[in-house]
Order: C-alpha cells, then sequence, then structure tokens
C-alpha cells in the first residue's frame, strides 16, 4: 500500500500530532513520534491522522480507494481533494442537497447551514459558507454572499471546497458589491495560490469592467491572455470605435497546423437552429465563417440554418450570408416546432462527415472546430467530443447562475460527433429543454465513456450569451430544476432507457417517432 512519506504527512495540514498520540494509546510506547508512527504504521492500519480526517469513513465511503493501493490520506491528497471527495462526514452538504433538492423546507435547511456556519469547526464551517454563498448568489444577494464567504478567508487547508472556486465566487461577490480594492486584493492572492486557473482572468476582466472610467483595454487584455497562453489568436474590436461589447468581437483566423483531407462531401456540418436571434444570428454566423478551417479549408464546412418560424428579422440576416457564402443553406421551418425540432431537420439535412451544433446567439473562437476536429483525428476511438465555454452579457462580463469548479466548464452546445453516431443513434429528441444532455449520455450509454472526449479543458473556445429569459435561465425549465422538477425526471427517465438497452440499435430515435421510448414530463414536452 503506498504511503505518504513523513515529510509530505507534516506538510499537508491534516496531521494533528497531539490528538493522534491521546486518540491511539500504543503511540506513546511506541519510542517513536506520532508523525513517524503514523507513517510506520498508523496510516497502513487504517487509522485518523486528525479530527478532520476520517480514515475508515473515507474508506467505506470510496470502495475504490483500496483498489487504488493507497493508504486513505494518500489517495485524498493526491486525488480525492481535487475529484471532490470528502473527508469527513459534512452535515452541510446533506443540508445543501436538501435545499436544493426540496426535500426540506428552504428555511429550515438555512436555518440548519447559518448554525453549522456559527458553531462548527473546519471543514464543516467552511463548507457551510460555501452553500449559503451558492445559494445567496442565486438569489443575487450578493452582500450576503460576500460576508458569508469572508469568514472563510484567508483559506486554510482543511476549507471545503478544495480549489479556487470559493475564492473566485468571493471575488464575484466582492466585486458586484463595489468593494474593488478587496476584490482586486483577493484576485491577486487567488492567482499566486492557483496561477493556471484561467476563471481567475476572466475575474480580473469583470474588475476592470467594474471600475469608473472602465478600462476596457485591460479588460479585452485579460481575456486574451488565456488565449495566448494556449497558442490561441486574440481577439480585438471589430469595430475599433466601437463598444467592448460580445456583438464587436474578431480574431484573426490562422492557418490549421493540420491538413483536412480534401473530399466531395463537407467535412463538418455546423447546425444552426434559430427562432428569433436578431443580431445575435449575425454575430454567430459571423464567427463561424470566420473560423480557420472555412477561411484556409474551403469546402471544409457546411452551416444549415434552420429557421424555426421567425417572426424577427432572423431569416433576412441568414440568407445575406447564404447569398455570401455558398456553403450556408437557410432551412425554414413551416411553423415553430422547438429548438431540438430545428436541430433534427438540419441533421436530417447534414452531409458532413462530422456534425455538430451552434447556438444562435453565441460567439465561437475562430479555432474551435479546428481544435475539436484535430482531436477527433488524433483519437479515433473517440465517438464524440466537446470544447468548454464561458457564460457572458453583452458587455462581456463573465459568469454563471450556479458556482462548480470555475465560470468555465464543458459546452454541452459544441458537442461534434461522428456520423456513424448519427446512423447508429438517430436524432435528438423532441423536447423543450435538455435533449442535448440526452444525447451525450445517449452516445455513452451506447459506446462507453472512453468514446468521449474533451478539448482544451479550462479554455474558454466559445462565449455563450446569458439571456435572462431563455428556457435555461427562467420559468419551469431552469437550470435548477435539474436538483428537482422537470429537467431531473427527465434525464433519470432517459437513464433508464439507456441503462435497459444491451445494444446501441435499441437507443436509435428516429426524427418522427411513433412513440417516446421513455415518459417525459408534459413541461418539457412540445
Amino acid at each position: 500500500m503506498a504511503l505518504l512519506t513523513e515529510q509530505e504527512l507534516l506538510g499537508c495540514g491534516w496531521f494533528n500530532a497531539g490528538w493522534y498520540q491521546q486518540q491511539y494509546a500504543d503511540v506513546a510506547g511506541s519510542g517513536l513520534s506520532p508523525a513517524r508512527h503514523f507513517v510506520k504504521y498508523g496510516s497502513g492500519w487504517g487509522r485518523s491522522p486528525g479530527p478532520a480526517f476520517n480514515a475508515q469513513w473515507y474508506l467505506h465511503t470510496y470502495p475504490d480507494v483500496a483498489q487504488a493501493g493507497l493508504a486513505p490520506l494518500a489517495h485524498f491528497l493526491r486525488h480525492g481533494r481535487q475529484e471532490g471527495r470528502l473527508p469527513v462526514p459534512v452535515k452541510a452538504k446533506e443540508w445543501e442537497q436538501a435545499l436544493w433538492g426540496k426535500t426540506q423546507p428552504e428555511h429550515a435547511c438555512l436555518a440548519e447551514l447559518k448554525v453549522l456556519l456559527q458553531h462548527s469547526a473546519l471543514p464543516e464551517r467552511s463548507y457551510a459558507a460555501w452553500a449559503l454563498a451558492r445559494w445567496h448568489a442565486w438569489q443575487q444577494h450578493w452582500p450576503a454572499v460576500a460576508e458569508v464567504l469572508a469568514l472563510c478567508f484567508p483559506l486554510h487547508p482543511h476549507n471545503l471546497p478544495f480549489g479556487p472556486a470559493p475564492w473566485l465566487l468571493y471575488v464575484d461577490a466582492l466585486t458586484k458589491t463595489g468593494q474593488l480594492t478587496n476584490a482586486a486584493k483577493q484576485l491577486q492572492q487567488l492567482q499566486l495560490a492557483f496561477p493556471d486557473y484561467e476563471d481567475a482572468h476572466l475575474a480580473y476582466a469583470n474588475l476592470m469592467a467594474a471600475s469608473r472610467p472602465c478600462c476596457k483595454a485591460q479588460q479585452l487584455a485579460a481575456v486574451n491572455t488565456i488565449w495566448q497562453r494556449h497558442r490561441l489568436a486574440p481577439a480585438q474590436l471589430a469595430n475599433p470605435n466601437g463598444e467592448l461589447e460580445l456583438d464587436n468581437l474578431l480574431c484573426s483566423s490562422p492557418k490549421p497546423a493540420f491538413t483536412v483531407p480534401e473530399a466531395s462531401k463537407p467535412v463538418i456540418s455546423v447546425i444552426v437552429p434559430v427562432f428569433n436571434a436578431g443580431q445575435g444570428l449575425h454575430t454567430a454566423l459571423a464567427s463561424l465563417v470566420n473560423q480557420s478551417l472555412a477561411v484556409h479549408c474551403p469546402g471544409s464546412i457546411e452551416i444549415l440554418v434552420v429557421d424555426d418560424a421567425s417572426t424577427d428579422n432572423s431569416v433576412n440576416i441568414a440568407r445575406r450570408f447564404a447569398s455570401a457564402y455558398s456553403w450556408i443553406r437557410v432551412l425554414p421551418q413551416p411553423h415553430n416546432q422547438g429548438a431540438y425540432a430545428a436541430r433534427n431537420a438540419g441533421l436530417a439535412n447534414s452531409r458532413g462527415s462530422f456534425i455538430t451544433v451552434h447556438d444562435s446567439d453565441d460567439w465561437s473562437h475562430p479555432q474551435k472546430l479546428e481544435r475539436q476536429l484535430a482531436a477527433m483525428q488524433q483519437n479515433q476511438h473517440w465517438m464524440a467530443c466537446n470544447s468548454y465555454w464561458v457564460r457572458c452579457n453583452n458587455q462581456l462580463e463573465f459568469g454563471n447562475w450556479r458556482m462548480e469548479s470555475g465560470w468555465i466548464y464543458r459546452n454541452t452546445s459544441s458537442l461534434l460527433f461522428r456520423r456513424d453516431v448519427f446512423e447508429q443513434l438517430g436524432y435528438w429528441d423532441k423536447v423543450r429543454a435538455d435533449a442535448d444532455t440526452e444525447y451525450y449520455y445517449r452516445i455513452r450509454a451506447a459506446f462507453g465513456a472512453s468514446a468521449l472526449g474533451e478539448v482544451a479543458k479550462g479554455i474558454p473556445l466559445a462565449f455563450g450569451r446569458a439571456v435572462p429569459g431563455s428556457l435555461s435561465q427562467a420559468g419551469p425549465t431552469h437550470l435548477c430544476t435539474q436538483f428537482a422538477g422537470v429537467r431531473q425526471d427527465y434525464q433519470q427517465a432517459a437513464a433508464r432507457w439507456h441503462q435497459g438497452a444491451t445494444k446501441p440499435a435499441e437507443l436509435y430515435l428516429p426524427q418522427h417517432p411513433a412513440q417516446r421510448p421513455f415518459p417525459a414530463p408534459d413541461l418539457i414536452l412540445p
């Protein structure tokens, strides 16, 4: 069994020599220091190093630890902490799950979390602060977010969750409440502690946007820092005299670092479902025609704009692009049927060897499709891959409705899959929301977890426009319903369908099925 060295133990912050010697009576008579005894004997015997880490509970809760051949504390420090595993039972996490899952009254959950925040020790206290802060942030109560998280700084090794996310949320709350000097101080310390955390650059951009007067050059430079660190083209203003906005971004399109084979049909089909996207559609299509593959490898991309009976000028914008670029096709729907029906219409008309989707008001970096295609070529066992993105408003102020590991996260809409996936699994489910998540897990069920890849993890290759009135941000299909509500019910029903299949053919979904393969809540049906 792999153990920690004595030096690692003393430097990790989880070993309490006095507690260990008092807890285990044989230590005093061993002639060894508590640390030496733990390293030589106690760790292998499954003993705990201190009150903040319960070795036996950790082994029982995570049975794969023993299989990994690591002592409990060694596993936690080297793997488990980064994976979000807990060192001890944490009541605050249970109350947080009850809060979001609505298994207990909201006021009762919040009251219990406040008690834990005020009267418990680490790591319980820090997780209670995190749970309360995330809830207050969703409610847009930023002073309360700053107040509870202030109790967790400076950071202690026993703080939960481990990592930079609570710090990022604290900086965000300080920025939003006008405490810019303290926000800048905390951000500097965050970057020193986690120098590879790209979200910190976005927090700096937000800080520059909140400054008066706004430091627009520094705001854009912060975003460019991320891309340039990873050999991606920086952005500039399309109109140098215009404002720093999502609709005014432009990047150069470097020549791809690999050769795209010539073919009689497009390599990638990009489906763009549209309903009343307005100016956002111009931004989305401009970013697609500026893709490095489109600029340097003519014929490698086709764009299928599926208009879902828009009542604004979206069709006119699409047709202007189609008249300028022969590889853009506009496919009008006879009547409004929803985004996934529109996607399916594009899928039925696609010709590419690879297929992906682009939301009608988002912006993509010009090397996004290039990076994804290169990864698929290098990993022939991958059936599909995703890139990462970040949500922002039109003024390039970044954030997300609920903090997880940060603001940059996997872009489900960026799923790029081989045509073989379409031929074996068919179409997206025709519902109002969450069918992209179902399709992702359908691919996983059919081909295995190793068939799904991720490209440029932690680097935003797209900006998702945050629209308050969208289905994911408001109403009965809000993203919070993934914890309790229609999204959770839908995904659980889909998972049962996936788990019941014995071969990919049993997960095929036609464009117009005679009946649903699994039930869906009425609120999510078209």
